[in-house]
């Protein structure tokens, strides 16, 4: 069976040694399949050569997943960026993705708020679009806008209350 082949360099890559069914490596151990695993590390690329390979062969992604021992979800994943980028590489592990709460971009989502206060947060993700104040790659999510909606655009409404309210004496109302 290819899979063992596939799995024994998985293990020697890792660095381990004995059975696989001992295998435990830092966060790692056997998936329900009984494939060795890593928790936050991609697989190997020789595992995901050989998912796309299969693949290619006309083999269904659940086949893959039994024969190479990777779960269903794990060889959508690969197979999808491989349709989609050409790419069999793993996506970025870490760092920090690009701001996209600019001062411009808080400042339009600002004015569309102001301009129209029961506006949702996916009509200002389209609008920004649409507007050219943001492309697809730079666009907040509609759970980034809520947050700067929440946090920065409200604090520009907020003013401090004894501007709004004048002070009432006892016995003193708000009617006339």
């Amino acid at each position: 069976m290819p899979h063992n082949s596939i799995r024994s360099e998985l293990i020697t890559e890792r660095g381990c040694t004995g059975l696989a069914s001992s295998l435990h490596i830092g966060h790692g151990g056997l998936n329900q399949l009984g494939g060795a695993f890593v928790n936050g590390r991609p697989l190997p690329e020789v595992v995901r050569q050989r998912i796309v390979d299969l693949a290619h062969q006309g083999v269904r992604p659940c086949d893959i997943s039994r024969q190479l021992r990777v779960s269903h979800g794990c060889v959508s994943k690969i197979l999808g960026r491989y349709y989609e980028t050409g790419s069999i590489r793993p996506g970025v592990i870490g760092g920090s993705k690009p701001k996209v709460a600019t001062p411009k971009v808080v400042e339009k989502i600002g004015d569309y708020k102001r301009q129209n206060p029961t506006m949702f947060a996916w009509e200002i993700r389209d609008r920004l679009l649409a507007e050219g104040v943001c492309d697809n790659d730079t666009v907040p999510s509609v759970s980034s806008i809520n947050r700067i909606i929440r946090t920065k655009v409200q604090q520009l409404f907020n003013l401090p209350m004894d501007s709004c309210v004048k002070s009432l004496s006892p016995g003193h109302s708000l009617s006339k």
